[in-house]
């Protein structure tokens, strides 16, 4: 326990609007369950793309899907196997960076030694 009072921000701050709130998902006359299509179901599917391609904030849904690591429904306009097969890209690049890094490290460690 703080010797210090708690503080707490005033609930009279505005409050930045969540970007999600521009998605046309997250309009009142959209079915959220159109986003979690059965995956074998292309026309479903496509349907819920469809949506996407005309989403303003696509590109950070789709951003946000892949950083939390969204394995079911259709987000950003990417379906399951696309955002699997994204993340595997991603960590594929994330594998070679670092190899890349580890192998700048041992040269410059071989350079100071010789030096």
């Amino acid at each position: 326990m703080s010797i210090f009072p708690a503080r707490r921000a005033p609930d009279n701050l505005p409050r930045p609007v969540h970007w999600a709130s521009a998605a046309v998902c997250k309009q009142p006359d959209v079915d959220p369950d159109t986003f979690f299509p059965v995956p074998t179901d292309p026309l479903a599917v496509e349907e819920a793309k469809s949506y996407c391609r005309r989403c303003p904030v696509q590109m950070r849904c789709r951003t946000d899907a892949l950083n939390r690591g969204e394995e079911h429904g259709v987000w950003g306009g990417l379906d399951e196997d696309e955002l699997r097969a994204v993340r595997k890209l991603r960590r594929a690049a994330a594998a070679k960076q670092a190899a890349a890094e580890k192998q700048a490290a041992e040269n410059l460690d071989a350079l100071a030694k010789a030096g």
